[in-house]
């Protein structure tokens, strides 16, 4: 391997990335403040971490990687220790032949090396990252290996420690539970998955609606983790033949975060789903969320009437709990008294009387329902309509002077008429106190800083839903893979809509019973516009990919 003979500086001019007055400028301050060359112009703004880091890979002739988007190899990363990994500053990421591939803020670190070399027995093969990348790297992947590899040997058995139900951070298997919410926290997951199979236990975290592998644990941690997390969940860790449900309230990082926890029982054992709840995230407003000009025009009518239901609609992880907040936002003002009945609180608004369902002392939505309805409201937000009970009295409070907000689980937003007449609630009823319906899903937004422009032929956005002239002027974009999204090529999440308006040509027809498809070709007449020719919108705009719309639309 050749090296340049190049100063580090004299690189950074070549490349024009550095002018002669801020290189001097830079020697100075090295001069007086000590440290390198690179550190001085990092910590004075001049140049970032990465342009020093492919700078002093190009003296060198390493490579640079990202770490943001690199695929780690667990074996490599679990064969140093993490206090070697935080002493020098160092990350093994692969295997390459004989070699362990060792990721490095300063690949000159001779002491770094020998130490590696020793601990693992294999000669180290350099490659440069940034310093903040690395310490991200080790918080994410070498803390976790640890404990996994303490947790190997231990017997397979159902036996659970003393240690493991007090939380002994001392313990394995408490600091590997500890690291996989902060992990999955730091990476905002919305959900962390633990699912034991025949031979081991699979740990997956969803990310922007994506489930991602991120470790495969030995069948001996399965006991001790799905105990843990029972515990702190305050479950009951003897039964394990039926579902359970469980909440966790701690600080992660500085954040207040909550946690559900829902077991569900399997051959393998207790499979775990842990939602994660960030009490810091801000409630987003309706222009946020991704709505179009047509759609925000029709919401915001909705949400102008004194009295009515309005229901969003969708599956489970669709955003329709955001969709209502968002509402409630704009509702709340001094002069109206807002209640809501949620399972769980996952935001709290100032200014707004908020309620959580309890059913193990009664209180489930319908009969905390009974009671706001008592309590002077003008706005009542119920979470979610999920029996017919809730649904009836809900629909009818739409037409004693409330504003009703609530979701309900169906696939579009005709079919929420139906899905009504299936709770029992009388189709007259519902004519008269519905006022629309707000379906929705979700998809990925392209990363703005990475995503690049893609040849998409004619025939195949014509076979997605545009038409043969909007065929010839859309530019779709696609996924490529950065830093910041950590190499998925998406960032974040946007709001795909159709929204019914109840007219009266769509009342008419619901009273006569008709069917679903019928109600949507009347409300399609009426200007409705389908969630495909949003989503398609939002692809002509460069904000997501012909990929993930057929993902997620039907």
């Amino acid at each position: 391997m050749s090296y340049s003979r190049e100063r580090i500086g004299e690189i950074l001019m070549r490349s024009g990335l550095l002018t002669v007055e801020q290189l001097d400028e830079a020697l100075a301050r090295q001069r007086v403040e000590g440290g390198k060359l690179g550190q001085v112009l990092v910590r004075t703004l001049v140049l970032s971490e990465e342009d020093i880091g492919r700078t002093l890979a190009e003296q060198k002739d390493y490579p640079f990687i990202s770490m943001t988007s690199y695929a780690f190899d667990r074996a490599a990363v679990s064969m140093i220790p993490e206090r070697l990994a935080r002493r020098h500053l160092v990350i093994p990421v692969g295997f390459d032949g004989e070699s362990i591939v060792l990721a490095m803020a300063d690949p000159l670190d001779v002491e770094a090396i020998d130490d590696v070399r020793l601990q693992t027995g294999m000669s180290v093969m350099p490659v440069v990252a940034t310093a903040t990348q690395i310490q991200y790297a080790i918080e994410k992947y070498v803390a976790s290996a640890d404990a996994v590899q303490d947790i190997m040997f231990a017997p397979d058995d159902e036996e659970v420690s003393d240690e493991v139900l007090t939380g002994d951070e001392d313990v394995p298997i408490v600091r590997l539970v500890n690291q996989m919410i902060r992990e999955g926290v730091s990476d905002d997951a919305s959900d962390i998955h633990i699912e034991p199979g025949d031979k081991g236990v699979r740990i997956r975290y969803r990310i922007d609606g994506v489930l991602h592998e991120v470790m495969q644990l030995p069948l001996s941690a399965k006991a001790g983790l799905i105990s843990r997390i029972k515990v702190m969940a305050e479950m009951d860790i003897a039964e394990r033949r039926r579902p359970q449900d469980g909440r966790i309230a701690v600080m992660v990082n500085g954040r207040a975060i909550d946690f559900r926890v829902a077991t569900l029982p399997t051959p393998q054992g207790e499979s775990i789903v842990i939602r994660i709840l960030n009490q810091d995230d801000r409630v987003h407003s309706l222009e946020d969320l991704g709505m179009s000009p047509l759609h925000l025009e029709i919401v915001q009518r909705f949400l102008s009437r004194p009295f009515g239901a309005v229901l969003v609609s969708g599956p489970t992880g669709s955003g329709k709990t955001t969709s209502l907040y968002a509402g409630l936002l704009q509702l709340n003002q001094i002069s109206r008294k807002i209640i809501t009945i949620e399972d769980p609180i996952e935001y709290q608004i100032n200014g707004i009387t908020q309620m959580a369902v309890n059913p193990g002392i009664g209180l489930s939505f319908s009969r905390l329902l009974r009671t706001v309805l008592r309590s002077d409201p003008d706005i009542v937000m119920v979470g979610e309509i999920r029996d017919p009970e809730t649904a009836e009295i809900a629909i009818r409070a739409a037409l004693t002077g409330h504003l009703m907000l609530s979701s309900i689980h169906t696939n579009d937003a005709p079919s929420t008429l139906t899905r009504l007449v299936d709770m029992e609630v009388a189709p007259y009823v519902t004519s008269s106190a519905l006022v629309g319906v707000i379906a929705q899903r979700l998809a990925r937004r392209l990363c703005p800083q990475c995503k690049k422009r893609v040849r998409v032929s004619k025939a195949e956005l014509v076979s997605i839903g545009f038409s043969a002239a909007e065929a010839e002027s859309v530019k779709p974009y696609g996924p490529i893979g950065c830093d910041e999204c950590f190499g998925t090529g998406y960032r974040g999440r946007i709001g795909l809509f159709e929204i019914m308006e109840m007219t009266d040509e769509v009342r008419r027809l619901f009273l006569k019973q008709a069917p679903s498809e019928q109600l949507r070709e009347v409300a399609l007449g009426n200007g409705m516009q389908t969630m495909r020719r949003d989503a398609l919108e939002k692809v002509a705009q460069g904000v997501t990919s012909v990929e993930e719309i057929e993902r997620v639309v039907v």
